[in-house]
């Protein structure tokens, strides 16, 4: 599903399909002023098709739960909890 949404010929590097997906970071800052960085854009359906395979692939996955709940408490403790 994901080769059909990116149609684009050749073969796009890492970086052109994050940016083709949204999945690339826009920072908002202005001189001195720093803001936050954050994902929008791109095709909406090449950004939510890895999502429902990831929760399940966590969800019966003992190592990839493992993973996931690693990160998430480096954000915040009380996550997976």
């Amino acid at each position: 599903m994901l080769i059909a949404d990116i149609p684009e010929l050749g073969t796009p590097e890492n970086e052109q399909v994050a940016a083709l997906a949204g999945l690339a970071p826009v920072t908002r800052q202005s001189g001195k002023w720093q803001g936050k960085s954050f994902i929008r854009g791109g095709r909406i359906h090449v950004r939510n098709a890895p999502y429902m395979p990831a929760l399940v692939a966590m969800r019966h996955n003992p190592n990839l739960r493992s993973i996931y709940l690693t990160a998430c408490r480096q954000l915040s403790p009380e996550c997976g909890t």
